[in-house]
């Protein structure tokens, strides 16, 4: 790499358990791996040893950032918490994306990652500043609530510093707990049990330093092209009882391009939300409880979720596993030591909660997690999570693939989260339903704008065709390629890609803003296709890693039964309430209706060829190929991979 724009060029390596601190240059994987999901499938790839739980000293936490972060480029200011995750089934790769100040806050400190092993004799905490590291006594913080800590580390270190932090769910190695930042900042998939782990309790970033960018001029064009486009969009607040809008809070660098904002409850507590799952965690329960009608205590339950530093997604798993597991008695008062009847009050969820922090009565068994819970409590449990859950514990019902086809490779291919390659699809087919239920007046996303923009973003207009599985393969490949790019990037997935654009006369976004935003920061030119290239690199080393991790090929690329058993007769949320009917555009925009449709096993699993050929894999396995591995500069993954039987001969 011949500069280092965009990067601060240094990664700093902490071992707890010596104190010693080191640092790698960022050039030996700059422009291969560009940053954020990248730079962690490499050095996770490097450094994780498979045989290792995520809780054991020498399994590295990995924080990191993309070479937007601490630019004005607009929404780029995201990072990750990352490493083997404890609340995955069974351990394995895993990362959180996180929002907030940090990220940028790590950039100003004179890092574009931090790596940490070990555990520390007594709880500590990495302070960051211009260029060195301290490791610091944390022992006074150690048992706060993640609000309290924050406010603490914030005011001995400066109104300019950012920290990420975990809370008592974290001391306590609780598999889901998470790590709080500011703006109601979190990053998942039980990173705070690993912080936990380390007895690392926060890590606090400041400094003065900038990042360089090599083209200022082309930056400010393209933010400001991107602005043009997001013209008058229409934010949706948070639909629960009890709150009112204090203002906007939108992360560093982002024009208030989501909803994210202070609320102001009936209790007089502020805090932030936006308009997302951890909103909602305890809605369904608290409507079941008050006979239909919601009220005020959903946003007291998510408070007390975040507080203490848990995973508002997770608890929600949980409550439904527990739910089933009493109408089933499987689980009774007695046993679970909670009077499960009252389960949607306040005064519930604030005993389970501290009963999961203290692994008390039935808490025990929670604070592992849903999927780890369901093996415990035996008598069938885990069978109630086969309509909610995906094998590795995440949410199998968002955006299933009996509605929108193009969604069954994703969960058929990932072992982490597939959010954002869902959102790709469905955020824009949101806009479409706005505007079919309401005959254009609240949204112009026609069916005619659609087509144009699968055409511009997806290759073709059969992309929105839900009616066939043509050319789903092919739409699958440019969104995973596309997205695990932007987490390369590690800009917003609100955000980007841009595909609806409110403020263009033709509402149809440009796919060429994340590769000129990266070409105008680093000064290396990344056309769409050179940009796509880095996220299927990474997307294929990600591959590498879950065949070495267990996950090897077409024999485990598979989706939940339900998919192709269950006749799909209602869907909750947004599209249920907006297109009961789940009217979307078929054949030539045509309106056609999913309604009792089911995934088609047959035409899934040609799906699949499909896709592996388009990959380069092998068909008949699924298994990668030692051409397409050098092809994309991974020849030293294709040689481990056929040490250890996991390539296609």
């Amino acid at each position: 790499m011949g500069n280092s724009y965009g990067w601060m060029g240094n990664i700093v390596r902490i071992n707890l358990s010596t104190g010693e601190i080191q640092t790698q240059s960022t050039a030996d994987l700059a422009e291969r791996f560009i940053g954020g999901r990248g730079f962690i499938s490499k050095i996770y790839w490097d450094e994780v040893d498979a045989k290792k739980d995520a809780l054991h000293p020498d399994s590295p936490l990995l924080f990191m950032t993309g070479p937007l972060a601490g630019t004005p480029a607009i929404a780029g200011n995201r990072w990750f918490i990352a490493g083997k995750s404890p609340l995955l089934y069974p351990d394995q790769f895993g990362l959180g994306s996180v929002g907030g100040s940090f990220g940028a806050k790590l950039e100003s400190a004179g890092y574009d990652g931090i790596i940490i092993t070990g555990k520390a004799s007594k709880p500590v905490y990495v302070y960051l500043h211009d260029g060195t590291v301290e490791i610091k006594d944390a022992q006074g913080l150690w048992g706060l609530e993640t609000f309290e800590t924050l406010h603490r580390l914030n005011k001995a270190h400066g109104e300019t510093s950012g920290a990420v932090c975990i809370g008592p769910a974290g001391e306590k190695l609780v598999r889901l707990a998470v790590a709080m930042s500011d703006h109601g900042a979190c990053g998942g998939s039980g990173f705070g049990a690993v912080m936990g782990s380390k007895n690392i309790k926060a890590v606090v970033a400041a400094g003065s330093l900038k990042v360089p960018v090599a083209r200022p001029d082309d930056l400010k064009a393209v933010n400001t092209r991107i602005r043009s486009l997001i013209e008058g969009k229409i934010l949706m607040d948070p639909n629960v009882e009890g709150i009112e809008l204090v203002r906007r809070t939108p992360c560093p660098g982002c024009p208030s391009g989501c909803p994210r904002g202070l609320y102001k409850h009936v209790s007089g507590r502020e805090e932030v939300r936006k308009n997302c799952q951890s909103v909602y965690m305890y809605y369904l329960w608290d409507m079941k409880y008050h006979g239909g009608e919601s009220t005020a205590d959903p946003f007291l339950a998510t408070s007390l979720a975040n507080r203490y530093g848990l995973c508002t997604q997770e608890m929600g798993n949980l409550l439904y596993l527990l739910e089933a597991c009493v109408k089933q008695g499987i689980v009774t008062d007695a046993s679970a030591g909670i009077a499960l009847s009252q389960m949607g009050s306040l005064e519930f969820i604030e005993r389970l909660t501290d009963m999961v922090i203290s692994r008390h009565g039935i808490g025990e068994v929670l604070a592992e997690g849903t999927m780890r819970a369901a093996h415990a409590l035996g008598n069938g449990a885990v069978k109630f999570l086969e309509k909610r859950m995906t094998r590795s514990g995440f949410n199998a019902e968002a955006y299933n693939p009996r509605y929108f086809i193009t969604n069954a490779v994703f969960y058929a291919t990932e072992s982490t989260s597939t959010m954002n390659q869902l959102h790709e699809v469905c955020f824009p087919i949101m806009k479409w339903v706005m505007w079919y239920a309401t005959d254009g007046a609240m949204s112009p996303f026609s069916t005619e704008v659609m087509l144009r923009i699968a055409k511009k973003f997806w290759i073709s207009e059969k992309a929105v065709d839900f009616s066939t599985y043509e050319g789903k393969a092919d739409v699958a490949y440019v969104i995973q390629n596309r997205e695990y790019a932007k987490e390369n990037l590690v800009v917003c997935d609100f955000f980007y890609p841009l595909t609806t654009a409110d403020g263009a006369e033709d509402h149809t976004g440009d796919p060429a803003l994340e590769s000129r935003l990266l070409s105008a920061v680093t000064g290396i030119e990344f056309d769409e296709a050179g940009y796509y290239k880095t996220g299927e690199r990474v997307f294929n080393l990600q591959r590498a890693i879950q065949s070495i991790e267990g996950r090897a090929g077409r024999k485990d690329d598979r989706v939940n039964e339900f998919y192709f058993t269950d006749k799909m007769e209602e869907e909750a949320g947004f599209l249920g309430v907006f297109n009961p009917d789940f009217m979307l555009p078929g054949p030539s925009g045509e309106l056609i209706s999913r309604k009792g449709a089911v995934l088609e096993r047959d035409r899934f699993e040609k799906m699949m060829d499909e896709y592996y050929a388009r990959r380069g894999w092998e068909v008949k396995t699924g298994l990668q190929k030692k051409d397409t591995l050098e092809t994309l500069g991974l020849a030293e993954i294709a040689a481990t991979l056929r040490a250890k039987g996991f390539l296609a001969e």
